[in-house]
């Protein structure tokens, strides 16, 4: 019998996640929000109605607790559960930030209990995209030595691909996916901010753009970062970034600033390609500076 899930926080991610547990075999226990109707709502989505409740003591019925909630509020709500003995013995408490080590369960004055954090690198715009998402995503798997194993099967059985990883490397893994996604979408909007410049609706304008990132992605897949560069910066076109920054000239100052640290970063990248020499590079630079 695999052990019982019990979900606390049924945002996005732990539908998603506890979703993927209860079609894997795994007992769903009870699905825990401060909002009936989300409770309810999410227990039918994971696929036990029953299961949705407002009653945070019913974390007891769990051999694994999922504590799927923001990170700003996961040692406090670790601490509430440890100081009102509201998980069983032996139950392992699982937070899902990539950011905070799974030590953060057991801060404040209360008996510690097996602690163990599972990160998937994905992104989540709703629980459906998120069960279509997280098969094949890598997982960070951190924790005490002795739970790596468990932490493991636990990404499997979503149909992840789990790697190990050191609690003090969790925040510059955490910036690196955060620069991969978050930054990614403002580059995009950044990019529609430009082109509505020309005169187009900004809607219009992120439309035109779509196809160029679409490819752009699948080259940066299939050939890796270095061969997927293209454009100017990656031909040594000196005057062609001279044009694009006089035609930004009157544009606010937070987009040239965003072209120059990103045209300093792909000189970099250029130079590594091969592509560009030492002179337009430095040409290149000279014309990016504040």
């Amino acid at each position: 019998m695999k052990p019982k899930i019990v979900l606390i926080g049924p945002g996005r991610l732990g539908q998603a996640a506890t979703n993927l547990l209860a079609e894997a075999g795994y007992p769903i226990a009870a699905v825990i929000s401060r909002d009936p109707n989300r409770a309810v709502t999410a227990a039918r989505f994971v696929g036990n109605r029953e299961a949705g409740t407002t009653d945070l003591s019913r974390a007891r019925e769990g051999n694994i607790v999922l504590l799927a909630l923001p990170d700003d509020v996961l040692a406090e709500a670790a601490l509430r559960l440890r100081q009102n003995d509201w998980l069983q013995p032996g139950a392992v408490l699982v937070h899902f930030s990539g950011l905070h080590p799974a030590a953060l369960l057991n801060r404040g004055a209360a008996p510690p209990v097996l602690a163990l954090s599972l990160h998937p690198l994905q992104t989540f715009a709703d629980a459906v995209a998120g069960l279509h998402n997280l098969p094949g995503s890598p997982f960070s798997v951190e924790g005490e030595d002795a739970l790596i194993p468990l932490g493991e099967t636990l990404v499997e059985a979503m149909g992840g691909l789990p790697f190990r990883l050191r609690s003090e490397q969790k925040p510059l893994y955490h910036a690196a996916a955060c620069v991969a996604s978050n930054y990614l979408i403002t580059l995009a909007a950044t990019a529609g901010q430009l082109m509505a410049a020309c005169g187009f609706a900004e809607e219009e304008a992120l439309h035109l753009l779509i196809p160029l990132l679409k490819g752009t992605g699948r080259n940066l897949i299939t050939l890796g970062p270095k061969e997927a560069l293209t454009g100017p910066i990656a031909r040594g076109d000196v005057k062609t970034v001279a044009s694009h920054l006089d035609a930004m000239a009157n544009l606010p100052e937070e987009l040239r600033d965003i072209y120059r640290v990103m045209g300093k970063a792909t000189v970099r990248l250029a130079l590594k390609k091969g592509t560009l020499g030492e002179q337009q590079a430095e040409a290149i630079l000279d014309l990016l500076k504040d």
